[in-house]
């Protein structure tokens, strides 16, 4: 019996020792040609694909008003062009079924230009299951190419011109849409000497820039490269190409666990600012945030202009228009226009009156902001039912923290002088009158609450929520930040369908036989239904901090079982 333990224990170890002295598999990004604009790697693509189809999110959104409504979009139109173009040169659809087939484990993805579509995919994938592919039993009708002492499989569709290339090395399936992809990544398999996706700056500084922990997805992009590119700014859904400018590559990892999402990001500046090593004002305002608020966000320093435009959005917000963004040139006037007859009753001796209430409205307000620094700001919003159990409404609160203790005077003529030229009322906002726990609350056709404790300041449409805010002040702060925010999914989602409902109604009928043919109503069907395909989504929050060189993002998606 001891003999037997002996021999098993030195198999054991010399298996061991053999596991240990085999050469680690190159990172992926090593043998992945440079010139790419992003890069997207996944610890085990086949668990991922795996989980994304058994989820009840795709099949709740596949059937759901926006998938419809995307389904209808260009972009859409545009993808499925590009996939029946692709189809045609590879001679297998670019289906689910092709997806799970090529899906291995450690993987990655290179995106060298967008509107083309070009692309180099590398998985590590068992031989049997490589060869078992749609795509390698399709390789007949391929040509066939060398590279790094490695044969490869390319075609092109004559009539769109899209080519489509593979090959299997090294344990690895690569497929592309140029054969010069494949040849670049074979022969840095084969260690032929040539600049990879991992020798680039851009790269290898925002890998090294990257926060710890486990990941398992990881995306490292090429922010210089991405903004110059018309499609990214076309598409990119935040439209904020301008304030991206200052950062030259990032990277994001993500990681699920413990019933959460977890994200980490990474933003590399090309040119260094001051770091920001004092969140404490950040804490303190965080808080504040009422434990059933619906959506909050916290800036540090936002500046006046900043805050005075929040104020007039949030709290008064009848003066607070959204701005169109113009798509088509402007018009010119004729000025040689000489009148008509319907001119007759205008008057060509007196000056036209001037509607200067944009430009009055808050001068107070501005100048109040204008002489005291911001050290932090809080803003807080949440939907209600109102009293009738009706309608639903939205209620805000800031909270301003000053550099000194408020003026309580030049507080409420500020707000007074901009609620009397709102309302129309020369009197509204020259009365306040005390209201529960520490507020006051404006007399007027509006109706604002506000609440002061020396470099507090809070204001609010809402006399409960302002002071809900304001029984937080002296609470512990919370760990800081440059920016917070939080968005409760699960407490706001019903309100907003509610909501929805009452801004379609009434519904506009389908006609008869019809019914797939009517674009979904924005609100009420297509928004609403997106919400309902995130409904295990209980909440989202997100902390930035500023390091000079880098900010860094924290991102958390709280999922319910």
């Amino acid at each position: 019996m001891k003999r037997v333990m002996v021999i098993a224990a030195a198999v054991a170890a010399g298996v061991g020792y053999w596991a240990w002295a085999q050469p680690s598999p190159a990172p992926l990004p090593t043998i992945m040609p440079a010139g790419a604009l992003l890069c997207l790697e996944a610890r085990d693509f086949s668990a991922l694909v795996a989980d994304w189809n058994g989820s009840a999110e795709k099949r709740t959104w596949l059937a759901s008003a926006n998938y419809q409504a995307f389904s209808r979009s260009s972009l859409f139109l545009k993808l499925g062009q590009a996939q029946t173009e692709f189809a045609s040169a590879a001679g297998v659809p670019p289906d689910y079924a092709l997806l799970g087939s090529v899906a291995g484990g450690n993987s990655a993805l290179a995106i060298y230009h967008i509107g083309d579509l070009e692309f180099l995919f590398v998985t590590r994938l068992a031989s049997a299951r490589a060869l078992n592919t749609a795509l390698w039993k399709a390789r007949g009708t391929y040509q066939t190419r060398s590279a790094g002492g490695v044969t490869y499989y390319l075609k092109e569709d004559p009539v769109s011109r899209r080519s489509a290339a593979f090959a299997y090395a090294g344990g690895m399936l690569l497929l592309a849409t140029k054969g010069d992809l494949i040849a670049g990544a074979l022969e840095l398999i084969a260690k032929t000497a040539r600049p990879s996706i991992a020798s680039e700056a851009w790269f290898s500084d925002a890998v090294k820039a990257a926060q710890p922990g486990a990941n398992q997805l990881r995306m490292v992009y090429n922010l210089e490269r991405l903004i110059a590119t018309p499609h990214f700014r076309s598409y990119w859904i935040q439209r904020n190409s301008q304030d991206l400018r200052e950062f030259i590559s990032g990277v994001a990892d993500l990681e699920q666990a413990r019933g959460e999402f977890q994200e980490r990001r990474v933003l590399l500046r090309g040119a260094a600012g001051a770091a920001i090593t004092d969140e404490s004002a950040g804490g303190r305002a965080l808080a504040l945030v009422p434990d059933d608020a619906g959506f909050y966000r916290v800036w540090m320093k936002p500046g006046a202009a900043w805050v005075e435009y929040s104020i007039a959005e949030k709290i008064f917000t009848n003066t607070a228009l959204a701005g169109v963004t113009a798509t088509s040139a402007p018009e010119i006037a004729n000025q040689a226009d000489a009148g008509s007859q319907e001119d007759l009753e205008t008057r060509i001796d007196e000056t036209p009156l001037a509607d200067n209430r944009d430009a009055t409205t808050f001068q107070k307000l501005h100048a109040l902001l204008g002489g005291v620094t911001i050290e932090a700001m809080l803003e807080v919003s949440s939907t209600r039912t109102d009293a009738a159990q009706v309608f639903i409404g939205g209620q805000a609160a800031i909270a301003l923290l000053g550099s000194s203790a408020w003026d309580a005077k030049a507080v409420r003529e500020a707000l007074g002088s901009a609620a009397a030229t709102i309302w129309s009322n020369p009197g509204a906002g020259s009365a306040w009158r005390t209201g529960a726990n520490g507020t006051e609350e404006m007399e007027g056709l509006g109706r604002v609450a506000m609440a002061m404790d020396g470099r507090w300041l809070i204001i609010g449409t809402s006399p409960d929520l302002a002071a809900a805010v304001f029984a937080r002040r002296n609470r512990a702060a919370a760990e800081g930040a440059v920016y917070a925010a939080g968005w409760r999914h699960a407490r706001e989602l019903p309100g907003f369908e509610r909501m929805f409902r009452l801004i379609d109604f009434p519904q506009i009928p389908a006609a008869a036989g019809l019914e797939q043919e009517r674009q979904p109503m924005f609100f009420s069907e297509n928004a609403a239904s997106l919400g309902r395909a995130l409904g295990r989504v209980q909440s989202a929050s997100i902390a930035v901090h500023d390091a000079g060189t880098m900010l860094r993002e924290n991102v958390v998606y709280r999922i319910a079982p």
